[in-house]
């Protein structure tokens, strides 16, 4: 019998041969992560803001709110057809028909006159905008001691309206008077329906 080959002893210089280095190995790259970690978190990483939902509408201007202070007042007042709301860039309007606040070819306020008024009063009162209160007539003509035409006629009327608002608390500074006779009609005077819109008294409230 041939004797059996020696099996050669282990070759001690391969570092494969003794693994225990990768558990310190692995231990280090593990307290690296934790240091990296911890520095992250130091150094205060912020976490996404979400966006609002929606924004929140903005307030309403203060002649908006003042038109539809107003409106609100006419319709629980009943008086949708004495006095109507026209809004402007910079100005609010509010119109009032001479039928309902003077008879006719006067200048001295009827007992529904003041009724509008005094609904509309606490509201301007209310506001510091300047105030002008404008006169309007149809084109038929007038020509009376009082009034010589409609120049007098309208502008007697505006400042009814002005003083009786200031009597009740709405500051005279604030005011002025216009009389436009029949120069700016609202319609063509065509027949008595449109002669009627077209004579009128106007607060226009200015934008500040």
């Amino acid at each position: 019998m041939k004797p059996r080959p020696r099996t050669p002893p282990p070759d001690d210089s391969s570092p494969l041969d003794d693994a225990t280095w990768l558990y310190s190995f692995a231990d280090l790259m593990t307290q690296l992560l934790i240091f990296a970690v911890l520095m992250i978190t130091a150094m205060g990483v912020k976490p996404l803001k979400t966006a609002p939902d929606a924004a929140a509408p903005p307030p309403p201007s203060p002649l908006t709110a003042l038109q539809q202070e107003v409106e609100r007042m006419a319709k629980q007042s009943g008086l949708g057809d004495a006095l109507t709301v026209d809004r402007s860039a910079n100005r609010l309007t509010i119109r009032m028909k001479s039928a309902i606040l003077f008879g006719e070819a006067q200048d001295r306020l009827t007992r529904d006159a003041e009724r509008v008024l005094d609904e509309l009063t606490p509201i301007l009162v209310r506001t510091k905008n300047n105030l002008r209160v404008d006169g309007h007539t149809d084109d038929v003509g007038i020509n009376t001691a009082a009034f010589p035409s409609n120049w007098e006629l309208s502008a007697a009327r505006a400042i009814s309206v002005a003083r009786y608002l200031e009597a009740r608390g709405v500051a005279s500074a604030r005011f002025s008077v216009a009389g436009f006779g029949e120069f700016h009609p609202m319609v063509p005077n065509l027949n008595a329906s449109s002669r009627a819109l077209n004579r009128r008294v106007e607060i226009v409230v200015l934008g500040e």
